[in-house]
């Protein structure tokens, strides 16, 4: 997550824990730790601040909540939701509008192509968007409101962090 914490202009997370999204209800995304275990699925859009928070009390919660002063730009939309989580069972970065879960980072990819030419094959639609020393950033589109982005290194094009960025919540 190293190159994402970087391009959300944010302090570097260890390695966390997001699966891809459920192609069936693409904005439910389980929220698993650092074993790989699901704990329960978080849908962007809908699940609410209490509701993440239920799902991780026996794990320690969301952990302490921060202010977000990073704008981020997904497809053709500014974003700055202004609440973050980093939930300690999860080292997953969660980020809310208005209580709405609407951005989640996370460290290691899982259920992911690993390479670019392999994303690129199974996501053709996906482009680039930023690049800066060392990484780049590619975005691709996967329902009129979610947007997946992800992270390759750029000396080997192994993709390194992603995220799930739902689109339609009203600033």
């Amino acid at each position: 997550m190293r190159h994402l914490g970087a391009l959300l202009l944010l302090a570097a997370w260890p390695a966390a824990a997001w699966t891809q999204a459920d192609s069936a209800a693409p904005t439910r995304i389980p929220l698993t730790g650092f074993g790989g275990a699901t704990f329960d699925y978080v849908v962007l859009g809908i699940s609410h601040t209490e509701d993440v928070q239920h799902v991780l009390d026996s794990l320690g919660g969301l952990g302490p909540q921060r202010d977000n002063k990073v704008t981020f730009t997904v497809g053709a939309r500014k974003m700055r939701p202004r609440r973050l989580y980093t939930p300690p069972a999860t080292m997953n970065q969660l980020y809310f509008e208005k209580d709405v879960l609407v951005l989640l980072v996370e460290g290691t990819p899982r259920g992911l192509p690993g390479s670019r030419a392999e994303f690129l094959t199974r996501f053709p639609t996906a482009h680039e968007t930023r690049r800066e020393t060392g990484w780049y950033e590619m975005q691709t589109q996967l329902s009129d409101c979610l947007w997946l982005i992800v992270v390759f290194r750029a000396a080997d094009d192994k993709l390194e962090s992603d995220a799930y960025a739902y689109t339609c919540a009203k600033p």
